[in-house]
């Protein structure tokens, strides 16, 4: 299935953006790709979207086939090719900002900048990667700081990450959250999903704890596996589906199965759109070990699904607890059990989280995202 049906191509106008991803597939930056592709920005401002590397076909995706949408024929993770392909790219389309999204992205830009374009704009977007805080991406950012025209992060944990370790000047930083676009969950309501009306065991049909999100080390759903044990004695007729793909997903279901869990835990893999999912959710679990700006966290409460995450950056920033979800030690499977049995087990608390969640999620529009966007980008 297509990841985006209907792409709005904006003409070229006052600015000329190239919107550089580090690869294709799905997850967090991919989402607000797609997104943008299908709204746009501005009329005063053409946009491009390049993938620098093109996963589709291991999760199923068809690749967007829009004039303003290109991929990468390069075949290999390291691969100069992109470096090659971008720069014909940039001086056929008159490129005049380089909007850099992931670490491969923002080093090629600064790159091209630093001896191949040196009046060329540059937006070091910061969404959490495969660097992450690691001392060497520091050392990096602080050597090149001053040549890149603006730092766009999605929390102030990252904004504090790039002002005190990478001597980042605070004028220069930009933070904008991520959205939540209702157009991902339109199979699904409140309504329809089984959530609305419970948040118990007991019955006939099973509670369904749910997850959405890349299967990777980081996105802790270990920790998740691992609290179901404690819960399977306490909480009765469950069930948990867990919606993504990523690398760590052979290790997660050996551990289904060395935990004897196989009759609750489904792998559903990659789901699209994620409204499927959640449509079956009665509750969400976030059990990372480190996040930056969970647009899961965002659809879940648009769902108007109790929240039960994990205390870690960035989610201790994004969730307050008590009032939009509830917060477990990270990393600490019988935490999360009893928070997890707390909320099914108090019907008003999981009302309360609900509704607040439900609030937080209207602050998070797509509108609200393209015209920050839109300011950043005429500003420069």
């Amino acid at each position: 299935m297509a990841a985006v049906a209907h792409v709005k191509i904006d003409a070229a106008g006052e600015k000329r953006v190239l919107y550089l991803v580090d690869k294709s597939g799905f997850g967090g930056v991919q989402t607000i790709a797609y997104t943008l592709m299908r709204h746009g920005v501005d009329e005063r401002i053409g946009m491009d979207f390049f993938f620098l590397r093109n996963i589709n076909d291991r999760f199923g995706m068809e690749d967007v086939r829009e004039p303003n949408v290109f991929y990468s024929r390069a075949t290999h993770r390291y691969s100069l090719r992109p470096f090659v392909e971008i720069l014909r790219f940039i001086r056929e389309k008159k490129v005049s900002i380089l909007h850099l999204n992931g670490n491969k992205s923002i080093i090629l830009g600064l790159v091209i900048k630093k001896l191949f374009q040196p009046t060329i704009k540059i937006i070091a977007h910061e969404h959490g990667g495969v660097f992450d805080y690691s001392r060497w991406y520091a050392a990096f950012l602080k050597s090149f700081r001053n040549s890149f025209d603006l730092f766009i992060t999605i929390s102030n944990y990252r904004k504090h990450f790039l002002v005190e370790r990478c001597l980042v000047a605070p004028s220069a930083i930009r933070v904008i959250d991520n959205f939540v676009d209702p157009a991902r969950l339109a199979t699904a309501s409140a309504s329809a999903c089984g959530h609305t009306d419970r948040c118990d065991s007991e019955g006939d049909k099973p509670f369904v704890i749910g997850y959405v999100g890349g299967l990777s080390r980081i996105k802790g759903c270990d920790v998740l596996i691992r609290a179901l044990p404690p819960l399977r004695e306490r909480l009765g007729n469950f069930r948990v589906m867990i919606a993504g793909d990523g690398p760590a997903r052979a290790e997660l279901e050996e551990l289904v199965a060395a935990l004897g869990l196989g009759d609750i835990v489904s792998f559903l893999g990659f789901v699209d759109p994620p409204g499927i999912a959640y449509a079956q959710f009665d509750m969400m679990v976030i059990p990372s070990r480190s996040e930056e700006g969970p647009i899961c966290l965002y659809e879940a409460w648009m769902m108007g699904l109790p929240v039960v995450a994990s205390n870690a950056p960035v989610l201790n920033e994004r969730i307050r607890d008590g009032e939009t979800g509830i917060l477990f030690q990270s990393d600490e499977p019988c935490d999360l059990a009893e928070k997890i049995y707390s909320v099914c087990r108090n019907p008003d608390v999981a009302a309360h989280i609900r509704a607040g969640g439900s609030c937080e999620a209207a602050r998070h529009t797509v509108e609200r995202y393209r015209g920050d966007l839109r300011d950043v980008y005429l500003s420069l």
